[in-house]
């Protein structure tokens, strides 16, 4: 018999992994946001479940709440679920934040449920219709919490990371580092290039090849694959780029000086030469 699952809060990432679990066999119970035009039209993406206006006895009939809630509400959803008059003992609370830990389900530990968290390192700009295999989860909690976080992983097609609880934020701050901050760098060389004559369409054609070519190299070599002119110790180069910069907006030169100390800390000799003259460069 397909397991049930009840999706507390239901966004982006919520209908996204209802949907694909609907679509991987688990059957969708109670849907839940807090206005029932919102659960509806989540229920309609998703394909299925019972759309909800705050959570109610409905949830009793999971044997698996998912809250997907933004991260200022988990603590409130796991409340107001443990206020409920149901019993948890046998069923999987699991909440998919990336900064906190299956600590902010305590009441309902306390009521018998097994906790976890369970976390996509995806982005989603809006909801998915096909969720691609191969994303990795992050994964922590209790020992069943997790035994079916992993479950669900393996039906999504994924991969599972197991992670320190203690560790949720240092986690999820890697994560937006690369993600986020990719992002911003892109849209800043974007936009830099811009000003340069290029126009904006071909600009981003332009840099998310040598992004993506980037990245894989980094996934091929790690930290070998860095290459420009800090590795060279061109100093003439790097003065150029920053007189440059310095003639746009300031977060542009902000942004470059602090990656590029950033940079010569992981990947250059502190005590070569070449590292103090360009260290006092960006200094400047």
């Amino acid at each position: 018999m397909a397991k049930t699952i009840a999706l507390i809060g239901a966004g982006r990432v919520g209908q996204t992994l209802g949907r694909a679990l609907r679509r991987r066999g688990y059957r969708i119970g109670a849907v839940v946001t807090r206005r029932l035009s919102t659960a509806r039209a989540a229920v309609r993406f998703i394909g299925g479940g019972q759309a909800r206006a705050g959570v109610d006895a409905t949830v009793g009939d999971a044997h698996i709440v998912l809250i997907t809630t933004p991260d200022r509400q988990v603590a409130a959803a796991a409340r107001a679920l443990g206020r409920l008059k149901m019993s948890w003992r046998g069923r999987v609370a699991l909440q998919a934040s990336g900064a906190l830990s299956s600590r902010e389900l305590a009441p309902l530990k306390k009521h018998g449920a097994a906790v976890g968290s369970l976390h996509p390192l995806y982005p989603f700009p809006r909801p998915l219709r096909i969720f691609p295999r191969g994303v990795v989860f992050g994964v922590e909690g209790d020992r069943r919490a997790r035994r079916q976080a992993l479950a669900l992983v393996r039906a999504l097609g994924g991969q599972a990371m197991e992670i320190r609880s203690t560790e949720k934020a240092l986690y999820h701050a890697a994560a937006a580092l690369v993600a986020g901050h990719l992002l911003t760098l892109a849209d800043l060389g974007t936009r830099a290039l811009v000003r340069a004559g290029v126009r904006k369409a071909r600009a981003r054609r332009a840099l998310v090849p040598l992004a993506q070519a980037t990245l894989a190299c980094y996934a091929r070599w790690g930290g070998r694959a860095w290459t420009g002119p800090l590795e060279r110790g061109d100093v003439d180069t790097v003065r150029r780029h920053l007189a440059g910069l310095r003639r746009l907006p300031p977060q542009y030169l902000e942004t470059y000086q602090t990656l590029a100390r950033a940079a010569l800390s992981l990947y250059r000799a502190r005590s070569s030469k070449g590292t103090k003259r360009l260290r006092r460069l960006l200094e400047r």
